[in-house]
């Protein structure tokens, strides 16, 4: 079990690199996450719990979004592409996700770390 701040860094940390596999279990796990609060809105009839259910809405997007853009900006460093290119993933989210999904990353070392799925 990995701790603490290696999860942190996975989903908030801006330095290092991560592989496919790990951006898309990641990134699988943050579109669930973002869906849940929708299907709590759809399933209650009570306004009160809709309402709930929205504020809470709220506030995973912003902190998914947070975390899909951070993952982004990793797995462009894997490629060997500048982390700022993350930003686009706020325009063209479903997309970029599948495109970063299946480019293959730069093999060895490269400028943004010496090994993939590890803070610089």
């Amino acid at each position: 079990m990995p701790d603490a701040s290696k999860i942190s860094w996975f989903f908030f940390g801006f330095q290092g690199r991560i592989d496919r596999q790990a951006f898309a279990l990641g990134g699988l796990l943050l579109y669930v996450a973002r869906l849940y609060p929708v299907y709590r809105i759809i399933a209650t009839t009570d306004e009160a719990a809709q309402s709930f259910w929205g504020g809470i809405f709220l506030i995973v997007i912003g902190v998914a979004l947070v975390s899909h853009v951070a993952m982004c900006a990793k797995r462009l460093h894997d490629i060997n592409r500048s982390g700022w290119l993350a930003l686009l993933f706020v325009v063209g989210d479903i997309l970029m996700f599948l495109v970063l999904c299946f480019l293959p990353g730069t093999k060895g070392p490269n400028r943004f770390g010496s090994q993939t799925n590890a803070p610089r």
